[in-house]
This record gives structure tokens, sequence and C-alpha cells, in this order.
């Protein structure tokens, strides 16, 4: 069980390098469209997307980010679930599936974000006003699933240390 967390911690701080830090990341994506980075985890819409397309003079640099953010998006997956594998218990297992469901779904709304983009920075000058506002939809809901996320592990933690404190007393 440790072993596995940690090659999801060991996998996720590279998939975090690739985005953030790599010559594929969000920052080189900022050197060909004029400062602005990546769309993902930002407040766009599809006025916003021109803009920064009108600005981007390296279109390829987007394909590199989004297969470093595919990545990504698998490895945050992984670590999530490995994170909540380890706890035990009656209320914890029901508080666990619900982790898992929305790591799941943030996973699948993150990877779906990144297709509509791809297909959107690809077609451009021709766009869609509406798909470009899902994404933005996306991004928002992506974060609350993970706040969510965040919660049950803080509620699981609390149950497993608090079962652990009940199983040493009862061993007294």
């Amino acid at each position: 069980m440790i072993r596995r967390r940690i090659i999801s911690i060991v996998l996720f701080t590279f998939a975090l390098y690739l985005t953030e830090f790599s010559p594929f990341s969000g920052r080189a994506v900022a050197l060909f469209n004029g400062g602005y980075g990546t769309f993902d985890m930002k407040k766009y819409d599809a006025d916003v997307f021109v803009s920064v397309m009108n600005a981007t003079s390296n279109v390829s640099i987007y394909w590199k980010y989004y297969i470093c953010d595919f990545i990504f998006t698998a490895a945050f997956l992984n670590f999530m679930i490995q994170m909540v594998r380890g706890f035990k218990g009656e209320l914890i297992n029901k508080v666990k599936v619900l982790s898992y469901f929305l790591a799941v779904i943030r996973g699948m709304l993150d990877a779906t974000e990144n297709i509509i983009l791809l297909n959107q920075i690809y077609s451009y000058p021709e766009i869609n006003r509406m798909l470009i506002d899902v994404c933005n939809i996306f991004t928002k809901i992506k974060f609350h699933l993970m706040r969510g996320w965040i919660v049950c592990f803080v509620i699981m933690l609390i149950f497993q240390i608090l079962s652990n404190k009940k199983a040493k007393e009862i061993s007294y």
C-alpha cells in the first residue's frame, strides 16, 4: 500500500513538472501566445480564446502541452485514488466510494475539456463559442470536485484516526 502511494506521488510530481516547468509547460505556451499560457484552470470565454489565438505564433506548442496535461490528468487521478485506498472501516468505505466518484468525474471532465480545446485550437479561426463556454464550466466544476475529494479525504483521515484510537482503547 505504501509503495503504491509513493509511486503515485512520484508520478504526480513528474506530471506536475511536465505541465508547469518542462519545455512543453504552460509557461512555454505563454512564450508563444502573448503571455497568456494555457486555457485550463483560468477564467476564459470565446472572446478571450480568440484574442489569445490571435496572439499565438506557434500552434504546435498547444499539442505538446495537452499531451503533458493528459499525462497529468491520469497521474492526478491515480494519486487521488491511491491516497484513499488504504482507509478502512464501514463508514469510511461509503465516503471512499464518493471520493472515487469525485476523482473519476474530475478526470473525465479534464480529459474532455482538453479534447474540446485541442479541437477548437486546431479549428481556429473557426470556433464554436458554446464549446469554449462548456470548457470554462468544466474547469469550474473540476475545482469543486477537487474540493469535494479533499473534504472526503479529511473525513476518512479523521474517521481512521478515531477508529485506530478506539481500537487501542479496547485492546487495553
